[in-house]
């Protein structure tokens, strides 16, 4: 009988390629059965002692019947090889069905030895027919074969295709390789980690492709993100670049863009992915694992493999090459499996685990074969671009030409690869759902090393030699780079022509030039072009970009954030949505920017491959020279630059390739008043000089204003003096000034007052003309000096610091805050000497905003900390338990301005100028009863009709009043024009009937100490202080503050009216300017220099010498 196998063939006549041994396939049967034609039973019939049959065995013709071998006990194995001939013939007929003569022929009814139906010359004419129609159809085959290789049917469709399974069969004609067509989830690939990116991983993969693993597929263990190098990535923890990985595709994502369809692999590195349905029993002594570190212990490491039935150990090696630390991927060898506890015993030994080989296990499947595992192979058979091998007795596997033993294949490698040799092979990858297996035999992967890469991408090197020419794929080459390296040039970049003999072009060893124009990590292959267009134009591929170079590129697409545009070599860039006009605020992408439009641009800066070019004019026209760098820049240098940022005290101005400057207020070349905001704008192109420069820290200090030389006057005030000035204009956020009558300055609207209040009140009074007495220089702004008012930073000029050798640990400063961010403020000094306080060291308890308890230029005191000379950085203490006054300088400064604020407003010639004088505090007058209020009692007063008297309900002692009564009452405040009176039996009978002060006989006002401790009455209670009275000295009238330079947007304490407290003597009314008596509370003055009564000095029963128990309360 007819084997199989070639019944089988002989119904596919079009098949070019001769089937494999052994495989056995089982015809599909025919529903009806037809019986044989007699010509047909002849072609069957035995042959009696006839040689070979012709249709086999002629000379030119292949043999289509199977391997005798295979079929040894067939009979009339002579006989049916004579009938192949006569059986092709009934094949070409359109009934019977040629299955159906095999049926026949297999048929009982049939015996195998016995007399034929037919005579012999009817025999002999059916095989003479037979012979010559079988002759016309492998003629007819021939041709359609043909036909089929040259339109490209039959040939590299194979190419993209997955298999796998037994090595019977027919078989393949291609290595197996993965690209973007065929790759699919689940697969398990090898891979080299490229880039460490703080949100992700790039990993090349087998035939160049790039894979990306998220953050949370990096690792089953949760991290913190520690690592430094990277800015806390928990991806740097996990590998490093130049790390071979096992990893797994777990989606592909199809995105269009431009037109074009682009694909994304996702990869996994989780192990619990890779080793799912990994036991104990599949892990063998010599098994090389994949591994995470999940703590490091005193003696070695506790290593998870993403399964919970088992855990590893693996002891410290005596001298670690590496330092290894905790969520690490590593890889370890299995050296002792302990199955009591489940617990594997590793070894960290690279040797060890280079060499390594996977042995072959009962019950071992697909899913237990992990992408870098190293096993012994046979060669099976060699394929037109790799080798088949077998391995593991019950699988087999493909290496491209990529991944041959040779990294610089020659025309003749096939010769090295001969049947059933013995060769070590790694697992490439693994496709479960085709049972497809890539394997890798290069050297250096063999050994667990990344294949080096010696070349550039980029470069051209001319000099490089044609190993091999392969028609369908293109060259393999070897470059001459310091080490010569391997490299391919697809079919496609052979040249910009199609070239039909690439045999006839490119001989082996012929020299030729080359430009890389990428690299296969993972094979150390350099992939690179011929075509005469890559070696024409500047841009060719990303790294041939440089900063400030100008060139012409193709519109692509225009979207609302800027425009995609294309170079010539295809590289693509983008132009930002500022960048595409001069103009300012631009909303939408100018009309020219439109698909296919072919402008001008000059390249901002490349960074990870992202090109961003510019269209402004002025910059792509610009003939200056470009700044690209901190190294480049010159003290003296012009170039040109865009702004980025206006603020109070200056500007950002950005160069190229992400240089950037600061302009400071002085050096904008504005006139004093003038804001930065109203002259120039984001984005636009200025011409800048450098000024100063340190490469090192990054810092660049530029200037507008081309000249550098500067008149400067010999009486020009220097920083911390304190000068005069009269007011010349007033612009909404500063007062400009007049100094020495030549100099300007400039006064912010928050540099008028020490009470952020108060500054308001005193900018709205003042008019050109009036004079500041004192103003303390805090910086010069080239011939503009910049000027304060406050009274807490003119009285104290000679302590603030104005460089960083003046500051010491320990000392505290006035100051006041420039700026506040959400981890802290930044409190300025003199010049530019600015300190920093942490958020936790700002106030005394948690708060959630620091903008809620301090505001931009509040008046400060500054407890240093830290003072570290060589980064010019000072750490402070804002905490009002630190920085609190030891005496009264902040209400005292309050009422002096008050006083200033109050004179400026009755300034009028209607305002009589001894009114301050008449309602002194203490002193008796009388008013007429205005109006009664729900707050109080309102009074007028005939002698001065712009004040306004209050007594308040609590005030008027049980006095009863009535409209348009008079009354007489004491004044106990007098702020913003309205006077405060009481009516307190108490505090009126203190005051003679003269309107004096009476003296009483055991201690007058003036009788009261400095840091004397007194207990006194609440009578007002004001926003900012309380108004108290003394009785133990005449009811004399005091003041307290609510608040100091810290707290003042803190919550204050609360007092009520009447309340009695105790305070300390801080000022008295004969030497305070304010002629006030200032009184601090207890709890804010400083015990330590508070001093008791007389009467209590008397009773103090301690003695000189004793011992006692004390209780520290302040430092200083």
């Amino acid at each position: 009988n007819p084997s199989p196998i070639r019944r089988r063939r002989r119904s596919q006549p079009q098949c070019p390629s001769p089937p494999p041994p052994g495989r056995l396939q089982t015809p599909e049967p025919l529903a009806h059965p037809l019986p044989p034609s007699p010509r047909a039973l002849a072609a069957m019939a035995p042959h009696g002692d006839r040689k070979k049959g012709k249709g086999a065995d002629r000379p030119g013709k292949p043999g289509l019947g199977p391997n005798r071998k295979e079929f040894k006990n067939h009979r009339k194995e002579e006989g049916e090889k004579a009938g192949g001939a006569e059986e092709q013939e009934q094949e070409q007929q359109p009934a019977p069905h040629p299955a159906a003569l095999f049926n026949a022929a297999d048929d009982g009814d049939f015996p195998r030895g016995g007399r034929s139906l037919l005579s012999r010359d009817e025999m002999a004419e059916a095989r003479t027919e037979a012979e010559v129609e079988f002759e016309k159809e492998e003629r007819r085959g021939k041709k359609k074969r043909k036909a089929n290789v040259s339109s490209g049917i039959d040939g590299d469709d194979d190419l993209g295709t997955l298999f796998g399974g037994a090595t019977t069969g027919k078989l393949p004609r291609f290595a197996n390789r993965i690209t973007l067509k065929n790759i699919s989830p689940s697969m398990k690939l090898w891979g080299v980690v490229i880039e460490v990116n703080q949100k992700d991983i790039i990993v090349s993969l087998p035939g160049g492709m790039r894979g990306f693993v998220r953050t949370e597929e990096v690792s089953d263990i949760a991290l913190h993100g520690n690592s430094k190098d990277n800015e806390g990535s928990v991806c740097a923890e996990v590998v490093h670049v130049g790390q071979l990985v096992p990893c797994m595709v777990l989606q592909v994502d199809d995105d269009k863009k431009e037109g074009k369809a682009h694909k994304r692999v996702w990869l996994s590195l989780r192990l619990s992915r890779m080793y799912k349905g990994l036991s104990l029993d599949a892990i063998q002594d010599g098994m090389v694992l994949t591994a995470q570190v999940k703590s490091v212990e005193d003696h070695g490491y506790i290593l998870y493999f993403g399964v919970s039935t088992f855990s590893g150990f693996m002891p410290k090696a005596g001298k670690e090459t590496v330092k290894i630390e905790s969520g690490q991927l590593i890889q370890c060898v299995v050296k002792g499996i302990d199955k009591a506890r489940s617990i594997i015993h590793l070894s960290s030994d690279e040797d060890l685990i280079s060499k390594s080989i996977i042995k072959d296990l009962k019950g071992l499947s697909i899913d237990h074969l992990i992408p870098g595992m190293m096993m012994s192979a046979r060669v099976h058979s060699v394929l037109e671009n790799g080798v088949m091998l077998s391995f593991l007795t019950y699988f087999t596997g493909t290496a491209d030409i990529f991944n041959l033993s040779s990294s610089f294949p020659s025309g003749n490698w096939k010769d090295d690869y001969s049947k059933n040799k013995k060769v070590n092979a790694r697992i490439l990858f693994v496709d479960p759902s085709t049972r497809a297996v890539g394997l890798t035999l290069n050297q250096h992967l063999l050994r667990l090393n990344v294949p080096p890469i010696n070349v550039k991408v980029g470069e051209i090197y001319d000099k490089s030699r044609v190993l091999r020419v392969d028609k369908k794929a293109g060259l393999f080459l070897e470059i001459p780079s310091p080490t010569p390296s391997p490299g391919f040039v697809s079919i496609h970049d052979v040249s910009d022509k199609d070239v039909k003999n690439v045999e006839k072009k490119f001989r082996e060893g012929s020299l030729t030039r080359v430009r890389v124009l990428g690299v296969r990590h993972l094979e150390g292959v350099a992939l690179g072009t011929l075509k005469d267009s890559a070696f024409e134009g500047s841009v060719f591929t990303h790294a041939d970009v440089k900063p400030g170079m100008v060139v012409r590129a193709k519109v692509v697409t225009v979207e609302p954030f800027g425009a995609i545009v294309q170079f010539s070599s295809g590289v693509k860039a983008l132009c930002p949505l500022p960048h595409m006009s001069e103009l300012d605020n631009i909303v939408k992408p100018p009309k020219k920017f439109k698909a296919g439009a072919e402008l001008l641009f000059r390249v901002l800066g490349c960074k990870s491959k992202r090109i961003t070019v510019t269209y402004k004019k002025s910059l792509v026209k610009s003939k200056l020279e470009v700044l690209a760098s901190y190294a480049d820049a010159k003290i003296g240098l012009v170039t040109h630059g865009w702004i980025t940022k206006i603020e109070k005290h200056g500007c950002f101005v950005r160069f190229y390739n992400g240089v950037q400057g600061f302009v400071s207020r002085s050096e904008l070349g504005l006139e004093p008043g003038i804001e930065a905001e109203s002259v120039y704008h984001v984005g636009q192109v200025v011409k800048c000089r450098i000024v100063s420069v340190v490469p090192t820290s990054r810092k660049l200090y530029v200037s507008f204003t081309m000249s550098s030389n500067r008149v400067i006057q010999a009486d020009t005030a220097k920083v911390g003096t304190i000068v005069s000035g009269v007011v010349e204009r007033l612009t909404p956020a500063t007062v400009v000034v007049s100094v020495n009558g030549f100099s300007k300055g400039s006064i912010l609207n928050e540099q008028l007052a020490d009470h952020h209040g108060q500054a308001a009140q005193l900018k709205n009074l003042l008019k050109p003309g009036h004079e500041f007495n004192q103003l303390l220089v805090l910086d010069t702004e080239g011939q503009n000096l910049v000027l304060s008012a406050k009274h807490s930073l003119i009285n104290t000029a000679n302590d603030i610091p104005s460089e960083i050798s003046q500051m010491q640990a320990g000392a505290v400063v006035h100051g006041y805050i420039c700026n506040i961010i959400e981890a802290g403020c930044f409190v300025r000094f003199l010049g530019h000497l600015t300190g920093f306080s942490p958020k936790d060291k700002a106030v005394d308890r948690p708060i959630e905003k620091l903008s809620d308890v301090f505001c931009v230029g509040q008046s400060v005191r500054s407890h240093v900390l830290n003072v570290n000379a060589e980064s010019a950085r000072v750490k402070l203490s804002l905490q009002q338990s630190m920085c609190s006054s030891p005496d009264c300088s902040f209400i005292q400064g309050y009422f002096l301005l008050d006083q200033k604020i109050a004179a400026l407003k009755y300034s009028g010639p209607s305002t009589s100028h001894d009114w301050v004088k008449y309602f002194g505090i203490g002193s008796l007058v009388k008013g007429e009863v205005g109006a009664i209020e729900e707050y109080g009692v309102i009074l007028n007063f005939k002698d001065h009709p712009d004040v306004v008297g209050l007594i308040e309900h609590h005030q008027l002692g049980g006095s009863t009043v009535k409209v348009g009564s008079s009354v007489k009452g004491l004044v106990v405040d007098l702020s913003d024009g309205v006077v405060n009176l009481s009516l307190k039996p108490e505090l009126v009978g203190s005051v003679s009937k003269d309107g004096k002060k009476k003296k009483r006989h055991r201690a007058a006002v003036l009788d009261l100490e400095l840091r004397e401790e007194v207990n006194a009455v609440v009578e007002i209670v004001k926003d900012s202080y309380v108004v108290l009275s003394v009785p133990e000295y005449n009811h004399a009238i005091g003041f307290a503050p609510l608040m100091d330079y810290n707290s003042q947007l803190l919550p204050q304490h609360h007092y009520d009216n009447g309340q009695c407290i105790t305070v300390v003597v801080g000022s008295i009314p004969s030497s305070d300017p304010s002629g006030r008596l200032i009184l601090l509370p207890k709890g804010s003055a400083q015990d330590s220099n508070i001093s008791s009564s007389k009467r209590a000095k008397k009773k103090s029963d301690y003695k000189v010498g004793s011992l006692v128990e004390a209780e520290v309360q302040l430092f200083s």
